[in-house]
């Protein structure tokens, strides 16, 4: 049996290099016909301001109470980090993911707190690159 030969290839475009202009993270494919997909992340005041939103409701639900648990004051001070975070989510992202699990774990010792902190750690996450 013989090897039918195929004539090589030609690349897609003229260039199948890497050209950056600007900031990137991740993966990158230069080898020729390699392709690659991105992923941009709009955030809109709109998630934003759910994601304040949800703070503040797990805030004042947390207020009601103080005194009543010891998990509410740590919880709270998990807040008041989070919460300057939403300016620059993209600063650092895998600190903000495991400061949301903790106030997630902290809370899910509180009744009916579970779900609001639930709802606070999607609203945040949504906000961070590659979410």
């Amino acid at each position: 049996m013989s090897v039918r030969r195929q004539p090589d290839p030609v690349p897609n475009g003229p260039n199948f290099g890497i050209i950056n202009s600007g900031h990137m993270t991740g993966p990158a494919q230069s080898a020729p016909f390699s392709q690659n997909a991105t992923q941009n992340n709009n955030i809109t005041n709109e998630s934003v301001d759910k994601a304040r939103g949800s703070i503040e409701d797990l805030r004042r639900r947390l207020e009601e109470l103080r005194g009543q648990y010891p998990e509410v004051d740590a919880a709270l001070r998990d807040l008041d980090m989070i919460t300057p975070r939403l300016d620059e989510p993209e600063r650092d992202p895998s600190t903000l993911r495991y400061m949301l699990q903790n106030l997630v774990e902290r809370c899910g010792g509180i009744p009916n707190l579970l779900a609001a902190a639930q709802l606070v750690q999607s609203t945040v996450v949504a906000l961070l690159p590659g979410s």
